[in-house]
């Protein structure tokens, strides 16, 4: 039976860390990634799996100047309920450690959120509370009157404890990054 555990553990473990589905290159996004890793020990009875994952940056262009677009971006991320902290001379506003409940805006949290598949094939973000991490940094367009807005997410999913204690790793579905965006773009009346 250990074994068995053991062997299942390490194929999990080995398979690749992304998943399909996005797309960068999209018009006005494009995604930049950085590594992914899992590392599994056995030792003795004990066997530990530790996953790790870093922001992926999903960017979004934006009709307005820099300064326009960082005067509403920290209200945007209080206005989606995230209390986040601004760092102005970097024009970046970010949030750690965001306790996110099956939904968030009223949406599932699966519209955000690839966290995989539970033992009986539920999706696991339908199911348990997510930790986010979100970060979104203003930078200069292609022209003056243009901005770049790059938004990275990191995400973790936790179940129950004791036995039956669930850690999974969740992947974007750019729909938040998208959200942040679309939110940015309202503020500043660039919607119709």
């Amino acid at each position: 039976m250990r074994a068995s555990i053991l062997a299942l553990a390490v194929l999990a473990a080995c398979a690749p860390a992304t998943r399909g589905g996005t797309t960068p290159g999209a018009p006005g996004q494009t995604g930049a990634t950085g590594g992914e890793n899992t590392q599994v020990i056995a030792s003795g009875d004990a066997l530990s799996v530790s996953t790790s994952t870093q922001f992926r940056l999903i960017g979004a262009d934006i009709a307005a100047p820099v300064d326009r677009v960082w005067a509403v971006l920290p209200a945007v991320y209080q206005e989606l309920g995230l209390q986040a902290t601004a760092d102005a001379p970097r024009r970046t506003v970010a949030v750690r450690g965001a306790v996110i409940s099956r939904r968030f805006q009223g949406r599932s949290a699966t519209q955000f959120f690839d966290c995989g598949s539970g033992q009986f094939g539920a999706e696991i973000a339908a199911q348990n509370e997510i930790r986010m991490d979100l970060q979104s940094t203003v930078q200069p367009g292609s022209t003056a009157a243009t901005s770049r807005l790059e938004t990275g997410l990191r995400a973790s999913a936790r179940g129950a404890t004791g036995a039956n204690a669930l850690m999974a790793v969740c992947h974007t579905k750019q729909t938040m990054e998208a959200l942040v965006a679309e939110r940015v773009r309202q503020k500043l009346g660039l919607t119709g």
